[in-house]
């Protein structure tokens, strides 16, 4: 992985618009991991593709964060502040893409693998063809074989505690796919998890960015005259001195 330019970083930006959030991630973190091709980064598990996309963000704008939510109680705004290091758990790298496991549980043997983008986008798109709930239909698009005393069964022979197991045994497998953050409103001292999305989160900040960014090299270029990557190329100090001098 690496850290990516400005003009990395407005290339990536252009790219994801009016593209679904999954597709953003995987932008974002191919963009950021030249070692991967697209299919591969399509593979990765959620937990390893959002770790990436937790060292980007540390690169590109620091590990403080700052996220609200809304009170499911009383509807109050709650602001809540944290880091990127205290929500890494897993490493880069800690799972290979399109890695398999095996689970036994209640007379089953289950071969799977950790649910990806991918995954993601054919369960939301099932679910909603078909009506059906969304994390079974993750989990179905995870499996790879099942089998029960030596003999092939199909997915909807499995019970829901084989089913619960299974879902509770790929988050022990891939905990950075699903990071909470206890929260306390300040107005009626409710207490709730929220889930927390990095890849929603950095995509925000970076269209905010690149929003600035694209304003700051309209105003530059009409001053100076200097070409998008000439302002690009320089640091994002001596860019905004410019502008100083350009709103004086």
């Amino acid at each position: 992985m690496k850290p990516l330019s400005a003009t990395e970083l407005l290339n990536a930006w252009e790219r994801g618009l009016n593209q679904p959030i999954l597709e953003r991630a995987l932008i974002l973190v191919t963009a950021a991991s030249p070692e991967l091709d697209a299919e591969t980064a399509a593979n990765l598990s959620i937990g390893e593709r959002d770790a990436r996309l937790l060292q980007l963000r540390e690169w590109m704008f620091g590990t403080r964060l700052l996220n609200t939510a809304r009170c499911p109680q009383c509807g109050e705004k709650v602001e809540w502040e944290g880091s990127t290091t205290d929500l890494r758990i897993q490493s880069i790298g800690d799972i290979e893409p399109a890695e398999e496991f095996t689970l036994d549980t209640d007379g089953y043997r289950l071969r799977f693998h950790l649910p990806g983008s991918r995954d993601v986008a054919a369960a939301v798109s099932a679910a909603s063809q078909q009506g059906n709930d969304t994390a079974e239909a993750l989990l179905e698009q995870c499996i790879v074989s099942i089998e029960q005393e030596g003999k092939k069964r199909k997915f909807s022979e499995l019970p829901s505690r084989t089913l619960d197991a299974l879902s509770r045994h790929i988050e022990q497998l891939d905990p950075q796919a699903g990071i909470r953050t206890t929260l306390v409103c300040p107005e009626c001292a409710r207490q709730w998890e929220v889930l927390f999305d990095i890849a929603t989160f950095l995509w925000a900040e970076i269209n905010s960015w690149a929003e600035r960014t694209i304003r700051a090299i309209h105003r530059l270029a009409t001053a100076y005259g200097w070409t998008e990557s000439e302002i690009l190329n320089l640091s994002p100090l001596r860019r905004q001195l410019y502008l100083g001098m350009v709103d004086r």
